[in-house]
């Protein structure tokens, strides 16, 4: 008797923290990236003493999968951080909505005011994911980041620059008519590409052109157990974490922010991540 009464108790508590605490939870983390990628460095536990004036700091936010059950508030956690941390550029790589047939229009103009709080000197950049496309869903999403003041990528690239860096970024959305996975490489210092499914870094053409890839997708399995680790088709190969890819190529998986078929997770806390990168003179002198 009293260990049904323990198992049903630890059950209980189980539930409680998948569905209702830990998708609460934002995890922040921060690397260091020079240019040679084999020395890149986990600085999340210290951050601020590698916050060099001449470092380009990108964050990384992807598969927010907004929904009837996750509503914009849940943003409240990421503007903060990024007022805290204050990147030079903002990358969301897919998937910001669940799925368009069920969305609640509700919810549209939340979403937009709180995607326009995120703010950044180099500006705010998106690509879609396939979430994004479901039920001609890409449309809509299409509009939400043209009034949020974000650029989207639809299988094209845009150059930037200012005063500490040059930045050449290409966006691919796999889903689109107009995908394509090779394009030039340019004489910016950094070249990144955002690529939702990670996968389909198989079939770069020219993949040690880029410095850094991000993804998501994964959302790192959702639902973590011991015997249990899900994963999904787009991203079987590489699931989340950062991945060495040559010597000078870094794909870095985000584990992302929202939820999908079910709305819990477990083992795998909503994360956005921000890369330091450090410029080519910088790391020759160190």
């Amino acid at each position: 008797m009293y260990t049904l009464i323990l198992i049903a108790f630890l059950l209980t508590g189980l539930l409680v923290y998948s569905f209702i605490i830990e998708p609460h939870l934002l995890k922040q983390r921060h690397y260091l990236i020079k240019k040679d990628k084999r020395t890149v460095l986990d600085i999340s536990k210290a951050y601020d003493l590698y916050q060099a004036e001449s470092n380009i700091v990108i964050a990384h936010i992807s598969d927010l999968h907004f929904s009837r059950w996750f509503k914009p508030r849940r943003m409240n956690r990421i503007i903060r951080s990024t007022i805290q941390n204050k990147p030079d550029l903002i990358i969301i790589t897919g998937d910001l909505i669940d799925n368009y047939k069920k969305w609640p229009h509700r919810s549209t103009k939340r979403l937009i005011e709180k995607l326009k709080k995120l703010q950044a000197p180099l500006g705010k950049i998106a690509v879609m994911g396939n979430h994004d496309h479901l039920n001609d869903g890409h449309y809509f999403v299409k509009e939400i980041y043209q009034h949020a003041g974000f650029t989207l990528l639809d299988n094209e690239s845009v150059f930037g620059s200012d005063d500490k860096t040059s930045m050449n970024i290409v966006g691919i959305d796999i889903e689109s008519p107009k995908v394509s996975f090779t394009y030039e490489a340019t004489l910016a210092e950094w070249q990144l590409l955002l690529l939702h499914e990670p996968d389909y870094v198989s079939r770069i053409t020219n993949l040690p052109n880029y410095d850094l890839i991000l993804s998501g997708h994964s959302h790192g399995g959702q639902i973590r157990l011991p015997f249990y680790y899900a994963k999904t088709k787009g991203a079987l190969k590489y699931t989340d974490g950062l991945y060495l890819l040559g010597n000078e190529t870094l794909l870095s998986v985000s584990s992302g922010v929202g939820m999908t078929k079910i709305p819990a997770r477990l083992g795998v806390p909503p994360e956005i991540l921000y890369y330091h990168l450090e410029p080519q003179q910088q790391s020759n002198v160190s």
